[in-house]
């Protein structure tokens, strides 16, 4: 009798949850409508240093000449994604990671149509300087820039990255870990520890509270109720980065497939989350994530989590076998029980005989 009522008990659990149920592309350069840039630069300068580089800036209008302002500016993070938020006012404060002070391009520039123009750029890391990321943004108007903060589409924009060797503060912390149902256009991104949609992503946020910029790598493992694994060996595909003071959500595809979209008057190759092939049920998932900047100790962090993955046909189908066994169980006690009482009705004749 007690298996029996765990039965129901776990009958009314999955009742319950019933009537609750029912990244990217890889390109070379960013364009906007007549621009088109390097979406980024990276650079590992030693204190004392000055590296020289080049940017090419391509007209995509073939019929006139692109005259282009430009201005470094800082940018932090907008939410847990990776869209940096851009600052644009004149008098918007310097941020403690900086390359403002140190990054030296041409005020303008003329393209001519249909053409390409390259120009010089220089970071320039002083003598005293202590180790660290520092980062900022090329910013390309061809007009003057209006004030406020704006996403990356809105604007032509280079983010230039520096890494400055030395003793650095490295410190990653997982605030989250588990199946997660990625952003769409009318809901946000949220993790979910119940689901009746095949998973397809899981994913972690990082809490970075050091003072370098980090890309994590590592690998994601999942594991059944009959212990079948399921293993994720590339957690960040494109080397995306947990930003100083960010809350960085990551996302890993369990499984994924290429797809060809069209790009800049041709192909490219992306990929998307396939249908992962899970069986309904109970799984664990454990993250092993290590990161560290170069002449540094390499971290590790660990995280564990479970979910349970429940699709609608899975729990009526549930449901149904449990009250066939209920009704089965049921049938069986009433015929022990008739059993029972037509021998005592049998002893109690034989006596009055």
């Amino acid at each position: 009798m007690k298996s029996f009522k765990s039965i129901v008990i776990a009958g009314l659990a999955v009742l319950i949850f019933a009537a609750a149920v029912l990244p990217a592309t890889t390109a070379s350069a960013q364009s906007s409508a007549a621009l088109s840039i390097v979406p980024k630069k990276n650079y590992v300068i030693e204190a004392g240093k000055t590296v020289k580089d080049t940017i090419t800036i391509r007209n995509l209008d073939t019929s006139k000449a692109l005259q282009l302002t430009m201005r470094v500016i800082d940018f932090t993070f907008s939410d847990d994604g990776g869209s940096p938020k851009l600052m644009l006012a004149e008098d918007a404060p310097q941020t403690t990671w900086s390359l403002k002070p140190f990054l030296t391009i041409p005020k303008s520039v003329t393209v001519p149509a249909g053409a390409s123009k390259t120009i010089n750029l220089s970071v320039a890391i002083p003598t005293k300087q202590g180790a660290g990321s520092y980062y900022s943004a090329l910013l390309y108007s061809s007009g003057a820039p209006e004030g406020g903060n704006v996403g990356l589409s809105a604007s032509g924009v280079t983010l230039v990255f520096t890494s400055v060797p030395g003793d650095v503060n490295e410190k990653l912390t997982v605030e989250k870990f588990g199946n997660y149902n990625v952003p769409t256009t009318t809901n946000e991104g949220n993790y979910a520890f119940i689901t009746g949609k095949s998973p397809k992503t899981i994913a972690y946020t990082l809490k970075n509270d050091g003072n370098v910029t980090e890309s994590p790598v590592g690998s994601i493992t999942l594991k059944d109720l009959f212990g079948r694994e399921t293993a994720i060996t590339n957690v960040n595909p494109n080397s995306s980065l947990a930003l100083i003071g960010q809350s960085r959500t990551f996302t890993s595809c369990i499984k994924l497939q290429e797809e060809k979209v069209e790009f800049n008057s041709g192909t490219a190759k992306t990929t998307a989350c396939a249908d992962s092939g899970l069986w309904p049920g109970y799984y664990k998932a454990s993250l092993n994530l290590f990161y560290g900047q170069n002449g540094n100790n390499t971290q590790e962090v660990n995280s564990n989590a479970s979910f349970w993955y429940l699709p609608l046909w899975f729990v009526i189908v549930f449901l149904v076998v449990l009250l066939a066994i209920a009704f089965g169980i049921w049938r069986l006690v009433q015929k022990i029980k008739g059993r029972q009482f037509s021998n005592q009705r049998k002893k109690l004749s034989r006596r009055r005989k």
